[in-house]
């Protein structure tokens, strides 16, 4: 299964080692992320609330653990989607827009737990439980 990932479902991947982290990691998931992605995990990974939260870490673990949790996620190019944009903006806010616009680029769906993505209709999303009862059923 291919699935544009969005940058919530990393963020909980990092906070806690369980199902979406599995998810990440499972053969059957081919995973794919605008260029924009690396930019706002970063941002939100280093954002005082979130290293406060794993102070137990250093911060060398901490991009270690980023830096395998992005292993699996192939990064697409901007030019591969920007045609996509604008009609996307419409739908969704213009942070999600690089996703939504990146999922109709390669015909693929999301897998976010925004809920934001659940008020377009322009592709389909799957949340971190929904993707487990197809995957696990």
């Amino acid at each position: 299964m291919q699935l544009i990932v969005d940058a919530n479902i990393l963020v909980a991947a990092f906070l806690k080692a369980a199902t979406t982290r599995e998810l990440l990691f499972d053969e059957e998931i081919e995973l794919f992320a605008p260029e924009y992605f690396a930019m706002e995990i970063s941002q939100t990974i280093k954002k005082d609330k979130i290293l406060r939260r794993y102070a137990r870490l250093t911060k060398e673990e901490n991009e270690e653990l980023l830096n395998f949790l992005l292993e699996p996620i192939k990064i697409i190019p901007e030019e591969e989607y920007n045609s996509f944009i604008e009609k996307v903006k419409q739908e969704i806010p213009a942070d999600d827009a690089p996703y939504l616009a990146l999922s109709l680029a390669l015909k693929i769906p999301i897998w976010s737990n925004d809920s934001a993505f659940k008020k377009q209709s322009l592709a389909t999303v799957y949340t971190t439980p929904e993707l487990v009862k197809i995957l696990r059923p």
